[in-house]
């Protein structure tokens, strides 16, 4: 998730919801950061407790901002973030970017992100 490849699809799927994470708003980013905290300081019945609210932040956060969350999540109760519908949705998107990394040498995804970069900066 916190590669650049995790962080190119991550800001893909922000871009198809409207949010320019090259421009991030400082209370989303305020609120991600609260949510961490919060998430630290829970423990397992708590997380589970609140399995709806997790859901619903990761469905109105913008991924690139929520990814601390996630991480978080994960530390704390490894693949309980996959219980969580709208952040799992996100996660695939980011492991099948994974698995395209896997096959092309480091070079190519260099290149390819190069490419992207400057269609990006066209637009």
């Amino acid at each position: 998730m916190t590669s650049k490849v995790g962080r190119l699809v991550a800001r893909r799927i922000d871009d198809a919801h409207g949010y320019d994470a090259s421009k991030p708003d400082r209370r989303v980013r305020e609120v991600a950061q609260r949510m961490v905290a919060i998430v630290q300081a829970m423990n397992r019945d708590q997380m589970e407790a609140c399995h709806a609210e997790l859901n619903a932040f990761f469905r109105m956060v913008p991924f690139s901002e929520a990814i601390p969350v996630a991480v978080e999540i994960e530390l704390k109760w490894p693949h309980h973030i996959e219980t969580l519908p709208e952040a799992n949705q996100r996660l695939d998107l980011i492991r099948k970017g994974g698995e395209y990394a896997m096959i092309f040498g480091p070079e190519k995804i260099e290149n390819v992100l190069a490419c992207l970069e400057e269609i990006e900066a066209g637009q």
